[in-house]
């Protein structure tokens, strides 16, 4: 399944630019990055870790919530708290974070399916 992943995070004057790349790649290994001064922008083509995460954290439905509402085409974008993910964990941003968030952006022409992959709904169905 062809997948590009974008990513970009602010970075502000009190943050270290390491910290930031290393929260990526706990989610993202084999991003690549481009650093600016103000901002770090990566992409990745691998969602195997971030699905693997959202499986451990038992939060698919909610990411499965999160993926469909912004979902346009075969492009999704969302934010995830930047902090949290300092710590190898998700959890997705709905307001502006004070240090801001870190901005995924995913393409695929199976953008459904990989959501289904990834997110799949784990209600019991009667």
């Amino acid at each position: 399944m062809g997948v590009k992943i974008k990513i970009r995070a602010p970075v502000y004057p009190t943050e270290s630019v390491e910290k930031i790349k290393d929260a990526i790649l706990l989610l993202f290994p084999d991003a690549v990055f481009e650093v600016k001064e103000s901002e770090i922008t990566a992409t990745s083509e691998s969602i195997d870790e971030f699905a693997k995460i959202l499986k451990e954290m038992r939060i698919r439905d909610a990411a499965r919530h999160v993926f469909l509402k912004n979902l346009h085409g075969e492009r999704l974008e969302f934010r995830i708290n930047k902090q949290v993910a300092t710590k190898g964990k998700i959890s997705f941003s709905v307001g502006d974070a004070p240090l801001g968030d870190i901005t995924v952006v995913v393409e695929s022409p199976e953008i459904r399916e990989l959501i289904e992959e990834i997110a799949p709904d784990t209600r019991i169905q009667k």
